[in-house]
């Protein structure tokens, strides 16, 4: 049994440190910087009930470095009034419109959207974030290269809690996790709040053809799909500017996010993707069951208390880095705090997100729940 838990940490430390190097080269990487490129772009947001917060993004983009844009927003249906909010800011702005989705869900407005903008590239964020006004200049940056065909950049949480420590500490290691894997050829994720990628290419790969029907993985998915035709077309921003930020949320919408996320999980189709995903999966069972293991004596208490002590380090060492990029204050009481549920809440939304309904912008979702574009 000891050999077994010094495998699987032996296999974890190579995983950090092969992040860790790869994080470290992804932010001295040359071919991606700022330029002077002045097209036009379309930026397309898929908006459902944020009449309290889409008012505030549309403002940032209004005042972008790069003024040379179309914003289309797709009212995905909101009983709020978030379409109202939106027309009411077309007013003063005409590089605003807004449109009603065509069909229903995430994938169905920004399709909606993509097909209506008249330029090539396309960058997408979340109607609950706030950008910087170098963002835009910043995420188009890349496509000075013709090879580039999908870029993705940071995203931070923000929030005065410790609950919403939690979530920002703890959302630095997928942030990490996507920008190193993809590194070394293998992307696992990315974040649809910050994304942008040719229309062309989009329309190449179908879109999200074959994922409509999954709430979730609108950004991974495609990416997927891009990189599988373009493996050296994918680059991760490693620029400051181009960080979105967002708002931590609640601890109930927080455990419905999360179920979400992880229901897409089951869909798929890379072996790396899967591998990894059963790895860390197998990896925090083994973080809870170590310290009973070590109590019922199968295993040397100093050696446990050894490998959880050299696993916080290591985990330390590769956080705090992205947490430097990203310019999150970094707490130790929710570094630790993590270190002690992160295993249990892991493991415990892998198992149910298969099982559970979540709400997500007042709909109630299963992982397999269809969601529709008209033609």
């Amino acid at each position: 049994m000891t050999i077994v838990f010094i495998l699987f940490f032996f296999l974890y430390f190579l995983f950090l440190g092969l992040m860790i190097y790869a994080w470290n080269r992804d932010l001295t990487d040359p071919t991606i910087h700022q330029s002077s490129d002045q097209r036009n772009v379309s930026i397309v947001i898929a908006a459902r009930n944020e009449c309290q917060s889409i008012g505030r993004l549309l403002e940032d983009i209004r005042l972008q470095s790069h003024p040379n844009f179309k914003a289309i927003i797709v009212d995905d249906h909101s009983t709020d009034g978030t379409a109202e909010v939106v027309r009411n800011f077309t007013a003063r702005d005409s590089r605003f419109s807004v449109v009603c989705n065509r069909g229903e869900g995430k994938k169905s407005a920004l399709t909606t959207g993509i097909k209506l903008s008249g330029e090539e590239i396309i960058v997408s964020t979340d109607a609950d974030c706030r950008v910087e006004t170098q963002w835009l200049q910043s995420m188009i940056a890349p496509f000075r290269h013709t090879e580039t065909k999908f870029v993705f950049g940071g995203v931070k949480i923000e929030g005065h809690s410790f609950f919403s420590k939690l979530q920002s500490h703890e959302f630095l290691s997928l942030i990490g996790t996507a920008a190193a894997t993809l590194w070394w050829g293998f992307p696992s994720m990315c974040n649809g709040a910050n994304l942008a990628f040719r229309k062309s290419v989009f329309l190449e790969v179908g879109g999200y053809e074959n994922n409509f029907h999954i709430p979730s993985g609108d950004d991974e998915f495609l990416m997927h799909k891009i990189h599988h035709l373009y493996r050296s077309g994918v680059f991760f921003v490693p620029d400051k500017q181009a960080i979105v930020r967002t708002s931590a949320i609640g601890p109930r919408e927080f455990i419905h996010q999360r179920i979400r996320w992880a229901g897409k999980w089951s869909h798929n189709l890379s072996m790396w993707n899967v591998m990894l995903a059963m790895f860390i999966f197998l990896f925090q069972v083994s973080i809870i069951l170590l310290p009973v293991v070590a109590i019922a004596g199968f295993i040397d208490p100093y050696l446990a208390s050894g490998l959880l002590f050299a696993k916080a380090a290591v985990e330390c060492m590769l956080l705090r880095k992205i947490a430097r990029f990203s310019a999150i204050t970094w707490s130790w009481t929710a570094f630790f705090t993590l270190q002690i549920i992160y295993p249990l809440y892991a493991v415990s939304i892998a198992i149910i997100s298969g099982w559970f309904s979540f709400d997500w912008k007042g709909r109630s979702l299963k992982s397999f729940t269809i969601s529709t574009v008209k033609k």
